[in-house]
Parts: C-alpha cells; structure tokens; sequence
C-alpha cells in the first residue's frame, strides 16, 4: 500500500512539472522564449579590447564549504587595455580585478604552477564587453590561462 501512495505522488509531480515545463518553448535560433515573449539568454556578442593583466596579489583564499576540493588562492590583477575603453559602464582601470576559474572557483596551487601564474607577471589579455544580448556584462579572457581547467579536480 505504501509503495502505491509513493508512486502516485511520484505521478502526480512528473505531470505538475511537465505542466510548468510547457511556458517556455525555444526560437528557430535556440533562444529560450518565456510565454510572455521574454528572451532569456540567448547569443550574445561582445567587443575584445586587448590589453596586459598584471598579477598583483596571490594569497590563500578563506575555506568555504561548497567550493574545490583543494586550497584555493586568491589572485588580484590589474587590467591595461590597448585602447580606451567605449563603453562607459565597465570601469576597470586602475582597479584590481580577481582572477577566477570559469565556474567561479579560485585557481589552486597546481593550476597556478601550471600556467606560470605569480606575482608581478604580465600576461595578454582581452576584456570582452557585450555588444548585444542579456550575458555577462564582461569578462576577461587570457590566452595562456585556460580558466576551464579543472585538472586539480579531475573534471576535463
């Protein structure tokens, strides 16, 4: 009698969900379209100003649960561009930015060994600022560093 009651409410939240999932359908170009005809998402743009990053800090990052399975650091930089930057809303000069891993981790020992990452070091950088769509506002992208890997983790 148990395993019955359980399946039936198991039903019943399978059919709610369906019923919520049927308010969003997807556009010819894989844009997530909400019923009320909002874009969530979508393909978003952006301008790359090239510039140079400077590492400026690197110090052991507080613990804190839910994040990597490593000790992770803390490293501050400061972004140069090339050429000035258009866009009013992206005030990055003259302030220093924290390097993070793409699922917003900090770096750990290894991975700053890896890619030669220490204090006073340059590297060649692009700050990406949106151009068009509803993404991140901008980021910064590092050609040497490859701030997907998640190597220290065991995630390729």
């Amino acid at each position: 009698m148990r395993q019955i009651i359980l399946y039936t409410v198991f039903i019943l939240i399978v059919l709610f969900n369906i019923q919520g999932c049927t308010d969003t359908a997807y556009g010819t170009d894989g844009v997530k379209i909400i019923k009320a005809g909002k874009i969530v998402g979508g393909r978003c743009e952006y301008k790359a100003y090239r510039g140079t990053a400077t590492i400026t800090c690197i110090r052991e990052s507080p613990g804190s649960s839910g994040g990597p399975p490593y000790r992770g650091y803390v490293v501050k930089f400061l972004f140069v561009p090339d050429e000035m930057i258009q866009e009013s809303y992206v005030a990055v000069e003259g302030k220093e930015q924290t390097l993070k891993l793409k699922n917003s981790w900090s770096p750990g020992a290894r991975f700053l060994e890896k890619y030669g990452i220490e204090a006073g070091k340059n590297f060649e950088c692009y700050l990406k600022v949106i151009t068009k769509g509803t993404c991140t506002p901008f980021f910064f992208d590092f050609p040497a560093i490859d701030l997907g890997d998640y190597f220290e983790v065991g995630i390729k």
